[in-house]
């Protein structure tokens, strides 16, 4: 089969090229110029005459017809002479060429023989013994994810507690407010509100910078404000610590005819304390969860 194939693509492939050159000349002879594209005529052709023989038979009247026909086509193809031009005249005659169609303009076909290959299976190539195998990482196609994030370990939880606009409380009234909710001055010279075992419950510290205190110094000099917050981890659950601290809050700012206010120094409202006491509420349930881990 596979030689079979291969004769015919050589037959197809000289069929091409003999269309394409009687093509190629066919466009060679229409674009020549017009005194080389007169006709040509060929000297006539004589056809011999074959002498009838003497007797007649049987054999005579058979081959009368075709005798017949073959002097027809003898005055078909004799064609009339030439006229030749006069010597001397210095006149060539143009050679007349048969004239041929520009609208023959025969394309090639196009014919495609390919021959099919048989593909082989490569032969898997089996380790040698003793020779070592080097470990193949592919890339992948996502980053590993990020590990859990620990909670915090600590949080603080602030609000405030100032002078209404225009006014200041008078350090002389702001210790005697402060010492008499059970405040004491302590670590970090600030004021502090211990549990039994002496930790801070809830701390104050002032808003003028840098927050500390001089309780020697308090009674001759203007507060714009105090800070209170709770640190949690503390001596108390996370929501009673926060609890603790609003209502002492509260009671200063009722004392001192102060207003409330957050962390960030926006009005400390019920729907804000609600938000705070859930953050705290979630710190704690992040704590527990750690803590079973």
């Amino acid at each position: 089969m596979n030689e079979l194939r291969w004769i015919l693509l050589a037959a197809g492939l000289l069929l091409i090229a003999a269309i394409y050159a009687w093509g190629l000349h066919a466009r060679r002879r229409a674009a020549a110029p017009e005194h080389e594209r007169m006709t040509r005529v060929e000297p006539a052709r004589t056809v011999p005459v074959v002498p009838e023989p003497a007797e007649t038979g049987p054999e005579e009247e058979d081959e009368a017809p075709f005798e017949d026909a073959r002097s027809a086509d003898a005055e078909e193809f004799d064609a009339e002479p030439v006229p030749r031009p006069a010597p001397g005249s210095g006149r060539r005659e143009p050679r007349l060429e048969p004239q041929l169609d520009d609208s023959f303009d025969v394309e090639p076909p196009t014919i495609r023989l390919e021959p099919r290959l048989e593909t082989k299976p490569e032969p898997r190539s089996e380790p040698q013994a003793g020779a070592r195998l080097e470990p193949r990482f592919e890339p992948a196609d996502a980053p590993p994810p990020e590990p859990p994030r620990r909670p915090a370990s600590q949080k603080i939880v602030a609000v405030r507690v100032v002078a209404a606009a225009g006014s200041q409380f008078s350090g002389e009234q702001l210790l005697d407010a402060i010492e008499a909710d059970g405040f004491t001055f302590g670590r970090y010279q600030i004021f502090h509100r211990l549990d039994d075992s002496g930790r801070p419950l809830v701390s104050l510290a002032s808003l003028k910078e840098p927050g500390t205190f001089d309780p020697a110094a308090m009674p001759g000099a203007q507060f714009r404000g105090i800070a209170l917050f709770a640190v949690m981890p503390g001596p108390l659950p996370g929501v009673r610590a926060f609890d603790e601290l609003i209502v002492t809050a509260r009671a200063l700012a009722a004392t001192l005819g102060g207003q409330l206010q957050d962390e960030r120094g926006g009005p400390l409202s019920l729907a804000r304390i609600g938000h705070l006491r859930e953050e705290v509420a979630e710190f704690e349930r992040a704590r527990g969860v750690a803590a079973d881990g």
